[in-house]
């Protein structure tokens, strides 16, 4: 039986404000197998962690990421919205994130999701490239986006990094597509493949993650078919369902 990787969808963000350090560590103490995190460039071309384009629904800021230079991002709260412990919480900058999880005594998977705006496409792979080498994070790293010509210049830029095409619907022949893009990875939305969609790409070598999980018969299903990982904001539930399986697997043997 394939042991489905447990990947915390911005950090164990039901419990800690998302693509915080809190949320990250969090994770990673309770038993995920890895973390997944959105990144996007500021005003003077850093790489910072946060979801939206604009700051309004996790931070006290106000407007474009892109209109702010790093050092104004880090004067912001990314925790307070969630709760008033977390208010020390900020914006992290991939390269944090990177450090935080060289030096971690466990090693771990993390889904880096580019985002931003199309014009930086280019700019975004110069700035984020550097950093995984330096750091020496290839082995741990899966790059993934919805904008599908930017994971096609990882790709051609960085053969040695995993890569992830993330998809809202399902793809019209996707072992055509995915083949086309040189990728193995198909990001889906969970509620998008039928069972049988699923096992067909699994058995051609694809790796299959599903997103967002949070349901315990969604959970069980993805764990049951052998997918290569699931996301999820309910890290805890996850493990225990996996165990849960994993133990029915090993009384049925």
């Amino acid at each position: 039986m394939v042991v489905t990787q447990i990947l915390a969808h911005r950090g164990f963000s039901s419990q800690y404000p998302e693509n915080t350090m809190a949320a990250f560590q969090a994770a990673i103490d309770i038993g995920a197998d890895g973390i997944e995190f959105d990144v996007q460039l500021t005003k003077d071309h850093v790489a910072v962690v946060i979801h939206d384009l604009t700051l309004e629904r996790t931070t006290t800021g106000t407007g474009f990421v892109r209109q702010h230079t790093a050092s104004e991002l880090k004067e912001l709260s990314a925790g307070a919205w969630f709760s008033e412990k977390f208010k020390e919480e900020n914006i992290p900058t991939l390269e944090e994130v990177l450090i935080w999880a060289k030096n971690h005594k466990q090693s771990f998977t993390l889904n880096v999701e580019v985002k931003g705006r199309v014009e930086d496409r280019d700019l975004a792979l110069k700035t984020i490239l550097p950093l995984i080498r330096n750091y020496k994070m290839e082995d741990r790293i899966i790059v993934s986006s919805f904008d599908h010509k930017t994971v096609c210049r990882f790709n051609e830029q960085a053969p040695f990094i995993e890569t992830a095409v993330i998809v809202m619907a399902a793809l019209y022949k996707p072992e055509d597509y995915l083949r086309q893009m040189n990728v193995l990875g198909y990001h889906f939305s969970f509620v998008s493949l039928l069972e049988e969609e699923i096992q067909s790409l699994l058995k051609k070598g694809f790796r299959l993650r599903p997103y967002t999980v949070n349901d315990e018969k969604g959970m069980k299903r993805f764990i049951e078919l052998g997918c290569d990982a699931i996301f999820t904001d309910e890290v805890q539930k996850a493990l225990e369902i996996r165990d849960k399986c994993l133990k029915e697997v090993r009384r049925e043997q």
